[in-house]
């Protein structure tokens, strides 16, 4: 018997949800995320030119292939938006937005909003199974067989670590010299343990100086904090080419 209409739909959201996250953080294996792919039939279409399946068979081994490649990096998810729809009494359509953000220790700097669609069916004895995704290419530039542009992540990267390293974060008058060590060493992609380490304080003092500043500029994380910067670096940068 099928479920309530409030309910059903409640699950389907929770199961797109539970999908983008195993597939992002790969807490999971590939043959366990798609465990909750529908048997009688399933198909996805991926952000990659060739990503399109009309088998879990193929699917399943493109993602593991994937996966033991490494072509995608490590990534946040932030700002999720899951809306529901019921397109009949046993198929529910899912309608997703997130921003995904590449971790900065990939040496990548990379943040854009995916948009996915999920079908979602139950059968009669109410079981739901995923019957077929659709994720947007949130990442315009890539090119050719890429998973991630990976060239052009390294490349922000580099450049917005040129550009903050030049600034020295000399010019912020309003952090202490403390906070000025401790985001140098950040805008060079140390980790917390790292930037404890070349400044012999606790890593617990680093995250404390690092949210004091998040507080300051009203930014929630580094890597808002490293956009804010970067953003400012810019914004300094353009205005003196425009004096000139």
């Amino acid at each position: 018997m099928f479920t309530d209409q409030e309910c059903f739909k409640k699950q389907a959201k929770v199961m797109a949800r539970n999908l983008t996250h195993d597939f992002y953080e790969e807490k999971k294996s590939v043959e366990d995320i798609l465990s909750v792919a529908d048997p009688h039939g399933f198909s996805w279409i991926g952000a990659g030119k060739s990503e399109v399946f009309c088998t879990l068979r193929t699917a399943c081994h493109y993602l593991a292939e994937q996966r033991r490649e490494r072509a995608v990096p490590s990534i946040e998810i932030q700002d999720e938006v899951y809306e529901a729809q019921l397109l009949a009494c046993d198929v529910c359509l899912v309608i997703c937005e997130y921003l995904l953000n590449v971790t900065l220790e990939t040496g990548q700097v990379l943040s854009e909003w995916q948009r996915v669609t999920f079908v979602v069916r139950q059968d009669e004895e109410g079981r739901c199974f995923i019957s077929h995704v659709h994720a947007s290419n949130p990442w315009s530039f890539m090119h050719d067989e890429e998973a991630l542009p990976a060239k052009i992540g390294r490349r922000n990267f580099e450049y917005m670590t040129e550009l903050l390293h030049q600034n020295k974060f000399q010019e912020i008058k309003e952090l202490t010299k403390r906070q000025n060590q401790i985001l140098f060493h950040m805008v060079q992609g140390k980790t917390y343990p790292q930037i404890a380490a070349a400044l012999g304080i606790t890593e617990r003092t680093v995250r404390y100086h690092i949210n004091e500043i998040c507080a300051r500029y009203k930014v929630s994380g580094r890597k808002r904090l490293m956009a804010y910067l970067f953003e400012q670096v810019l914004t300094i940068r353009e205005e003196h080419l425009a004096l000139q």
